[in-house]
């Protein structure tokens, strides 16, 4: 039986009503389970008192309890894999009818630069990730930024019962280096940091309560130096980034519980100068503080990187109610 082509008692379709997708999906592995831990699924009086029976006959019917018990078990894995297909099924559903992949976008172009905040995912989310881009970066990349905000929303989005519980917000707030060697002033990160620490505010007061931030590259030193001004985030993931942001961002995580991960790609040249200048960027993130699985290569792939993105998503989601402050999303089973 298709998921599409479920039916209640009364014939009526169930394909367009995850509810009762997965009110089907529970009775599934309810009887599953009756199967599996039945009378003939486990050892019994009478099965005990049969050891002592001996002969052809004792034989036989040990066969063909054997058989019986052996349908059950097959049975009951075809109704636990009927029950996965209906509740992913009405995953698929509350996804496309929530409407949460809708960008919405904020600009301002003050003089002398350009600033774009792009959000995916509702407004009311009780998890957000915050992506902060690094060098060269400008609002002429929007279209850049909504892709890479979109596909981070999609691997969030596979980790919860309800897409409505997640967004993503691409955060260009602030005026980065136009290159490379512009990023050996970090005026433009302290400006970067004040601002995203007022963004991450208004996102907890509009009811985030779980807020995830990423820096890439120079987004990565934004972050860590917001960190350091209060910024009240839950975690901070450093990608292709020179450095922690600062000295002591690890005192101050430690001290305020959040949590940091550090990633960087086998061929990415910003090693050549992680942690070089600890008094500029703070000390290199990879090797002091716990690392995220990753298959990219080079600085400009950590993004698109599947594997990487997927395990953001997964400390985004976090186990159930990671902050201890009753919210109501649930982590995908």
């Amino acid at each position: 039986m298709a998921a599409g082509d479920a039916t209640g008692p009364a014939g009526a379709r169930l394909g367009s009503d995850p509810g009762a997708l997965e009110a089907v999906a529970v009775q599934f592995e309810s009887a599953a389970r009756f199967l599996r831990a039945g009378p003939l699924a486990r050892p019994s009086p009478a099965a005990h008192a049969m050891e002592r029976w001996t002969g052809r006959d004792a034989d036989a019917l040990l066969a063909r309890l054997g058989e019986v018990t052996s349908a059950r078990r097959r049975v009951a894995v075809e109704l636990e894999g009927r029950a996965d297909v209906l509740r992913r099924a009405a995953r698929t559903q509350r996804q496309a009818s929530s409407g949460g992949r809708s960008v919405r976008v904020r600009v301002d172009l003050p003089a002398g630069g350009g600033r774009i905040v792009q959000r995916v995912g509702p407004m009311a989310a009780p998890i957000v990730v915050v992506i902060v881009p690094g060098v060269g970066t400008d609002p002429a990349d929007r279209e850049r930024l909504a892709d890479t905000a979109t596909r981070m929303w999609d691997h969030m989005a596979g980790h919860v019962d309800r897409s409505d519980d997640v967004a993503v917000v691409s955060w260009l707030g602030y005026d980065p280096p136009d290159v490379v060697p512009g990023a050996l002033d970090v005026r433009a990160a302290d400006d970067g940091a004040a601002a995203l620490v007022g963004e991450v505010r208004s996102l907890r007061a509009g009811g985030a309560e779980r807020v995830i931030v990423v820096g890439h590259s120079y987004g990565g030193v934004v972050a860590g130096r917001a960190l350091l001004a209060g910024m009240d985030a839950d975690a901070v993931v450093y990608m292709g980034a020179p450095g922690l942001g600062a000295p002591g961002v690890l005192e101050a995580a430690a001290e305020r519980g959040v949590e940091l991960r550090a990633v960087r790609a086998p061929a990415d040249p910003i090693g050549v100068v992680a942690g070089a200048a600890p008094g500029l960027y703070g000390p290199d993130g990879v090797g002091a503080v716990p690392s995220l699985p990753h298959t990219g290569r080079g600085h400009s792939a950590y993004l698109s990187d599947a594997v990487l993105l997927d395990a953001v998503a997964g400390l985004a989601v976090g186990p159930g109610s990671p902050t201890g402050r009753g919210t109501g999303y649930r982590r995908r089973p």
